[in-house]
């Protein structure tokens, strides 16, 4: 007689259970509500990491120009006094020169006595710099260097021998504007180098002494410098116009947006503004600085 289960048959049946079509629906919902939101933090994440890198980007990059311009302004008309016979220096010109709105430092040769002229043809209007020094000897305590960073050549103190830098705004990789350096190499060929990236315009102005009482008394665009006014400049203000990487689309019916690198007085001038183009809007700034030419008044204090 075969053994009877001590349960029921009723019990050992198994139920199964699974979801309505509108609990599955529900759940979907939930999940892709969840993967949205998960997205659009993920987004703002991201543009914030953006913006902070883009705002840094430009605060380093404005920094670093302004910085190597205030350092090579310094080091112009430099002459190694302690190693020249006295008088050597009476016969050189100023180791200073400008240009406004221009980018055609390839047709310049300063140490050879072509300083050019305006050519119109500056990116956003900007200016051309011109820095002329000689090398510091074996054993000083100065370091005069180009923008490459090598040592500057010391030199006979003639103007053949001069070591000149030249710096400009130019276009570079992607039409990208950038500050850009031109010197003169070891073997005496011209060279160009970019200094910054994103530098979109610079603007100088120079203040001169007229009086003789080592103090400057009025400010001067390359434009109205009289050649030999060159020697009296004492002091040079520096303006520049950087920009980041990121492009934003500009809002509908925003204004266009106008960046002043010297704010307007008794004088102005069209090229001290640079007005967005297009309909793509990026983060810039403004950086002034100015700096004292110690070489400068030296020299024309010891004519």
């Amino acid at each position: 007689m075969p053994a009877r289960s001590p349960f029921p048959a009723r019990a050992m049946r198994l139920h199964e259970t699974g979801l309505t079509l509108v609990e599955l629906m529900i759940a979907l919902a939930i999940g892709l509500l969840v993967v949205l939101v998960a997205g659009t933090l993920l987004q703002q994440a991201r543009a914030a990491y953006q913006e902070m890198d883009d705002a840094g980007r430009v605060e380093e990059t404005g920094r670093v120009a302004l910085d190597h311009l205030q350092q090579v302004l310094r080091q112009a008309g430099h002459l190694p006094l302690e190693s020249l016979p006295d008088g050597s220096s009476q016969a050189l010109l100023p180791g200073l020169r400008g240009l406004d709105d221009s980018r055609q430092a390839d047709v310049l040769d300063p140490a050879a006595g072509l300083f050019g002229s305006s050519t119109g043809d500056g990116v956003n209007h900007s200016d051309l710099l011109m820095l002329g020094f000689f090398g510091a000897p074996r054993g000083s305590h100065a370091e005069i260097s180009h923008c490459s960073g090598a040592q500057a050549p010391v030199g006979k103190p003639e103007e053949a021998a001069r070591h000149w830098v030249i710096y400009y705004i130019a276009p570079g990789t992607g039409d990208e504007p950038e500050l850009r350096c031109r010197y003169q190499g070891k073997n005496g060929n011209w060279t160009s180098d970019a200094i910054a990236r994103g530098v979109e315009a610079m603007q100088l102005r120079y203040a001169i002494d007229s009086d003789g009482d080592g103090r400057p008394d009025r400010w001067l665009d390359a434009s109205a410098m009289p050649g030999e006014a060159w020697g009296r400049v004492i002091l040079v203000r520096i303006a520049l116009l950087v920009r980041g990487v990121q492009r934003r689309p500009a809002a509908p019916g925003s204004e266009t947006r106008s960046y002043d690198l010297f704010l307007p007085g008794r004088r102005s001038d069209p090229a001290w503004r640079v007005t967005e183009t297009g309909q793509e809007q990026r983060r810039r700034a403004v950086f002034q600085g100015s700096v004292m030419l110690r070489n400068q008044s030296m020299a024309e204090a010891g004519k």
